[in-house]
């Protein structure tokens, strides 16, 4: 029974990133849901896990502009368990984001949103707001 239990607190103690981002018992799912983020918003989603909107990287060719690549919006994000962070990417017409510390779910961004407008050559829009989507699996 004791080799038992060293054995688990051993698994748990060995894996200390896996088990900030999971934990080594979180059976709880998150709830499915549609959230609206401004630029550096802080989205809680359980005790001690939280993701923040940190902005987006717009690459797409401006308005009044000739481009060669027609480039590509992306929205980055940090998730947060903890002190550990993580960060990632949604990218429009991308899957989603998974992780253990989101406990089987999986950010997409929502594609019912409109991507923001281009902007003009040397002046970019201010923020980028966005819409996620997060699903149990």
């Amino acid at each position: 029974m004791h080799t038992l239990l060293r054995v688990l607190s051993f698994g748990c103690a060995t894996t200390a990133f896996a088990s900030a981002l999971a934990g080594c018992a979180t059976p709880d799912r998150l709830p499915e849901a549609r959230y609206v983020l401004a630029e550096h918003q802080v989205l809680p989603l359980a005790e001690r896990l939280s993701i923040t909107y940190e902005g987006a990287e717009d690459s797409r060719c401006p308005d009044n502009a000739r481009c060669v690549w027609a480039g590509q919006l992306s929205y980055r994000f940090t998730l947060r368990v903890g002190s550990v962070a993580q960060a990632f990417y949604l990218v429009p017409g991308r899957p989603g984001y998974m992780s253990p510390a989101l406990r089987g779910s999986r950010i997409v961004l929502d594609h019912l949103t409109p991507p923001p407008p281009r902007g003009m050559a040397n002046h970019p829009p201010p923020s980028y707001p966005v819409a996620i989507n997060i699903y149990a699996q």
